[in-house]
């Protein structure tokens, strides 16, 4: 990964506290905020995870939160453009850097186009990359079980990082893949005491 230098290899001139560690969250409605069943609305920022996760960390921490809706792992879908997250990551990672921590949570929209089995594999493309940019720390959330997908077996078996399962979605006006405002808080709380170990 050009131009991503480790924390303990950047060399600055000015007394330095303790250092500040940065983890992007890279995702898609669920991280953004989606509201379940509602057409596409938005949680108050206060409800979404990733800043329920900047608050439990507070200062210690950034958290970069890079979600979109409707992005898949791999795919290019053709009826959105810019919603493929493999071209994407690269540079995210490089314009935050230095990354200590990556956290992916996709493989939800990608099932609309590839196997379920295969999902895995396309989430560990991301996985990779964020291992080539020499990030330490990478974690897969893997989407709850939602109308008979069920990924967790093919994620744990698939991908070099750790996996967490996301909390259950509830079925709200037949949407039946995004989180709550209980489930936001939630997997805010398993990824603080992931970066916390």
């Amino acid at each position: 990964c050009p131009h991503a230098k480790r924390r303990d290899e950047i060399v600055t001139n000015y007394p330095q506290g303790p250092a500040t560690r940065t983890v992007v969250l890279f995702g898609d409605s669920n991280t953004w905020g989606y509201v379940p069943g509602s057409g596409g609305e938005r949680f108050p920022r206060e409800v979404r995870w990733p800043v329920r996760l900047q608050a439990a960390l507070g200062g210690e921490w950034e958290v970069i939160a890079e979600g979109l809706s409707g992005r898949t792992a791999t795919v290019e879908r053709p009826d959105s453009e810019g919603r493929n997250g493999l071209p994407y990551l690269l540079p995210c990672l490089l314009s935050h850097a230095p990354v200590d921590a990556l956290v992916i949570f996709l493989g939800t929209n990608d099932v609309n186009y590839v196997a379920d089995d295969r999902v895995a594999r396309c989430v560990a493309r991301l996985v990779e990359i964020g291992r080539r940019c020499e990030v330490d720390d990478v974690l897969a959330v893997c989407p709850a079980p939602f109308d008979g997908h069920d990924l967790e077996a093919s994620f744990r078996a698939e991908l070099d990082c750790e996996v967490i399962v996301a909390p259950p979605y509830p079925v709200v006006n037949g949407d039946y893949e995004h989180l709550d405002a209980e489930g936001h808080a939630q997997l805010a709380a398993a990824v603080e005491r992931h970066l916390r170990r």
